[in-house]
C-alpha cells in the first residue's frame, strides 16, 4: 500500500496554478501530508529585447527571484487559512528539470501542477510538463485541470495490468478511499486490422475479439484479487482504442479524476499507457493523475 507523506505543488501564479495549489492543500489536509509551494525561476537567453529590459527597466535575476519569493509566501498564507501552512522554495533552471530534481532530493510522494500558465518568466506549465517530469523523476504527477474545493468523489482508474497500473491503483486508494473508484480496461483484438486486411471473415474476427476479451477478463480478475479491493472497486471491459474509450467512461460516469500508470524514467518501451498518457494529458477536461511504476516493481 501507498503512503504519502509529502506533496510538491509547482505554480507559477497562474489560474490554472492557483487550482493546483488549492488541490494540493485539500489532499494534503486529508491524507496528513506535508505540503511545499515551489517555482522555479529561468530566465531567457539575453537577447537584444531582454537585455533592454535588464539595462532599462532594471530586471534581473535576482528581482525576479525576489519577487517570486514573495508572491509565493503570498499564496503559502492563503492556504494556511484552510489548513496547515505549506512551506515555499524558489528553484532556479529550467521547470521541469529543476521540480524533478527537487522532488527526488527531498523524496516527494506526489507532484501537483497547473495544466498551463501564463508568465513567461516563470512557467511552467507549457503543454506536456507533467509527462517532461515523468521521464525525470518517478514522482507520481497531479495534473490539475479544474477549479473545485471539493474531494474528488468519483475516480476512473485505466489499467493494462501492468506494475505500473498497479501502483496507480494503489496510490489511488491510498489518496482517496472515500471515492467511487471504477476500474476500466480498454483492450483491442490483436492483429483484427492485419486480419481484415488478408480477408478474414467476420466471424472469424468476432472469434479473437471474444478470445481476448475472454483473456481481459481474466486478467480483470487477478489485477483486483492482487489489489484486494473486490468489496468496493466497480470494474469495466471495453474493445476499442484506448485513449478515446477512457476518455468517453470517465465523461459517462462523470469522473473527477482519472489515473494511469505510466512507463517512468528510463523506461524506452512504451506499453499500452505509455502512449495513452500522453493523449489524455492533452484531450481529457478533468484532472489527471499520473503514475510510474514503484521501484520494487
Amino acid at each position: 500500500m501507498s503512503t504519502i507523506r509529502r506533496i510538491i505543488a509547482a505554480t507559477d501564479f497562474s489560474p490554472a496554478a492557483e487550482a493546483a495549489l488549492q488541490r494540493a492543500q485539500q489532499i494534503a489536509a486529508a491524507s496528513g501530508a506535508s505540503v511545499e509551494f515551489v517555482t522555479a525561476v529561468h530566465l531567457p537567453p539575453l537577447t537584444e529585447a531582454w537585455r533592454r529590459l535588464v539595462e532599462e527597466e532594471g530586471f534581473s535575476e535576482q528581482r525576479i527571484v525576489d519577487t517570486a519569493s514573495a508572491r509565493i509566501a503570498e499564496a503559502a498564507a492563503s492556504a494556511a487559512a484552510s489548513g496547515a501552512r505549506p512551506a515555499t522554495r524558489v528553484l532556479r533552471g529550467r521547470p521541469a528539470q529543476a521540480i524533478a530534481e527537487w522532488a527526488e532530493e527531498s523524496a516527494a510522494d506526489l507532484l501537483v501542477v497547473g495544466a498551463h500558465g501564463e508568465n513567461f518568466l516563470l512557467d511552467l506549465f507549457i503543454g506536456a510538463t507533467a509527462l517532461k517530469l515523468l521521464r525525470l523523476t518517478r514522482t507520481p504527477v497531479l495534473l490539475v485541470k479544474t477549479h473545485s474545493p471539493a474531494a474528488y468523489e468519483k475516480i476512473v482508474v485505466a489499467t493494462d495490468f501492468s506494475p505500473a497500473a498497479r501502483a496507480a491503483a494503489e496510490l489511488a486508494g491510498a489518496l482517496f478511499p472515500r471515492a467511487r473508484q471504477h476500474l476500466f480496461h480498454a483492450y483491442e483484438t490483436p492483429f483484427a486490422r492485419q486480419m481484415s486486411y488478408a480477408g478474414a471473415d467476420a466471424k472469424a474476427v468476432e472469434y479473437y475479439r471474444q478470445r481476448s476479451e475472454f483473456e481481459a477478463s481474466q486478467q480483470m480478475a487477478a489485477f483486483v484479487h492482487a489489489l484486494g479491493k473486490n468489496e468496493y472497486r466497480h470494474r469495466l471491459l471495453r474493445h476499442g482504442y484506448p485513449p478515446t474509450l477512457i476518455k468517453d467512461y470517465a465523461a459517462e460516469v462523470a469522473a473527477d479524476l482519472v489515473v494511469v500508470g505510466t512507463t517512468g524514467k528510463n523506461d524506452w518501451q512504451a506499453t499500452l499507457l505509455g502512449s495513452v498518457s500522453t493523449h489524455l494529458a492533452g484531450e481529457l477536461p478533468g484532472d489527471l493523475l499520473l503514475v510510474p511504476p514503484r521501484g520494487d516493481c
